[in-house]
């Protein structure tokens, strides 16, 4: 059997668009990573110190947890229902989560700087906050602000826990 110039040519660039699809399709190197230098923004370490004044001797202080570790859809029938509610979590996190000596979950903390003023974050705010509602979990928003009173920030922790 004997091939023309021609079906040479087919087969070499029927090769050629093979080997270019294989190669656009082959796996990347994953990307490296980086270490964070710090765990909290000024904003937020400030606040953490202000927190540990206020409540630490009672309570102990989490920070960035995922929201989806405190709260998970109610089990339904309609598995893709519950997996489309249990992303909208999976992705958030609370600022700060208050536990008691035995890490029962007690409270949510948000710190609300300049971006809760964002459209985006706005309605990400009242999904929370509805979510935590309907999980019976107490969720307490705290303005940023240059100091902390720590009597004031343990009452009003204290209240939305309902303890004095």
């Amino acid at each position: 059997m004997h091939f023309s110039n021609d079906q040479y040519i087919i087969v070499a660039i029927f090769v050629l668009i093979v080997l270019g699809i294989l190669l656009f399709l082959r796996k990347k190197p994953p990307l490296k990573y980086k270490k964070v230098q710090n765990l909290f923004t000024a904003s937020e370490r400030k606040f953490y110190f202000a927190l540990q004044r206020a409540v630490g001797d009672r309570y102990l202080i989490f920070a960035k947890v995922r929201a989806a570790d405190l709260l998970l859809p109610i089990s339904a029938k309609d598995r893709s229902r519950w997996r489309s509610a249990f992303n909208k979590v999976a992705c958030k996190h609370f600022d700060y989560v208050l536990c008691d000596e035995g890490l029962d979950i007690i409270a949510a903390i948000e710190l609300d700087d300049a971006s809760h003023a964002r459209a985006d974050r706005i309605e990400r705010d009242r999904f929370i906050e509805w979510a935590c509602k309907s999980a019976k979990l107490p969720l307490i928003r705290i303005k940023t602000a240059k100091h902390y009173d720590t009597k004031e920030l343990r009452s009003t922790i204290l209240r939305a826990v309902g303890q004095r």
